[in-house]
């Protein structure tokens, strides 16, 4: 779930600070290679999320607890993830 006051969206974009581009550079900090995530539905600039559902493929192996707690530590305050199914 997410605060997007300070985003312009849930889409990566060039330069501006996105949703998506937060929770892919906490993803590959945790799987130690890069991660690209795919959703269902995306939000505008200033559009706040919950319940969002982001799918992502990666070769690293981790406890579901892991992911979360690891992601979590990475990302900025008005971010969270609130569960992983591996």
């Amino acid at each position: 779930e997410y605060d997007g006051s300070k985003y312009y969206g849930w889409q990566r974009q060039n330069e501006v600070r996105s949703v998506q581009e937060k929770l892919e550079k906490a993803l590959s900090q945790v799987a130690n290679e890069p991660i690209t995530v795919f959703c269902a539905g995306r939000t505008d600039a200033g559009v706040h999320g919950t319940g969002q559902v982001v799918h992502f493929e990666t070769t690293a192996q981790r406890k579901d607890a892991a992911w979360t707690l690891g992601v979590n530590a990475n990302l900025p305050g008005d971010i969270a993830v609130r569960w992983v199914k591996a």
